[in-house]
């Protein structure tokens, strides 16, 4: 279903926009019940002194990681590093804009 490196728990120091956060990637592997096919989860912890991923610097994040299937995330660096640069933007931070360079 989706890579097996993404089928661990991991703590890991990433930087949104240039901003130092801590991460706490788990992955659930849920019960098996009758008649009842649950989708794998997996939950990410963001936190950051600064306030790029929320007001509290505290932001909690689930999803369904079939969402994985057909990505190129290579990590879990790579894949909770998107999704805290996606949360920073919902919280209203706006990146510098890339500057373009000029050959003379």
């Amino acid at each position: 279903m989706i890579p097996e490196h993404f089928k661990q728990n991991t703590s890991l120091e990433i930087k949104v926009f240039g901003f130092p956060v801590k991460v706490d990637y788990k992955f659930y592997w849920p019960e098996k019940r009758e008649n009842q096919k649950d989708p794998l989860i997996s939950h990410i912890e963001y936190r950051a002194e600064s306030y790029v991923i929320s007001e509290t610097g505290y932001r909690s994040h689930f999803f369904h990681t079939q969402a994985l299937n057909g990505t190129d995330y290579g990590s879990i660096e790579e894949l909770v590093t998107s999704i805290g640069e996606s949360l920073a933007l919902q919280n209203g931070y706006k990146p510098p804009p890339r500057e373009q360079l000029t050959l003379f």
